[in-house]
């Protein structure tokens, strides 16, 4: 049974919410779709502070693969490497942190 896996990326609170948003869905998005395929479930979520107080996660992307394979071979592709470099641009509050999950 092949178990799925997800790369995770947390964006720290951007010094523009407003700017981080425009960037973020007119290019990072797109260019993420077109980097990972089609077939591969990209999901983003706006983390909300409901306790006040400081919030270190603004952001919050997925992208979920069929296996550990799969990711893999994107992690070591030029694609990923584009990516990246396109995340580290938009998190303008500090740099990304990138998580590998897998379910098991």
């Amino acid at each position: 049974m092949t178990m799925a896996a997800r790369l995770i990326v947390l964006y720290p609170s951007p010094r523009d919410p407003e700017a981080f948003e425009r960037d973020y869905f007119e290019n990072h998005m797109p260019l993420m779709r077109r980097l990972v395929g089609p077939n591969v479930v990209l999901t983003t979520h706006r983390v909300r502070n409901v306790a006040g107080g400081r919030q270190d996660i603004y952001r919050v992307a997925e992208i979920q693969f069929a296996g550990m394979e799969a990711l893999r071979t994107y992690v070591a592709s030029d694609r990923a490497r584009e990516g990246q470099a396109s995340s580290e641009k938009v998190s303008t509050g500090g740099p990304p942190t990138y998580l590998v999950c897998a379910t098991d």
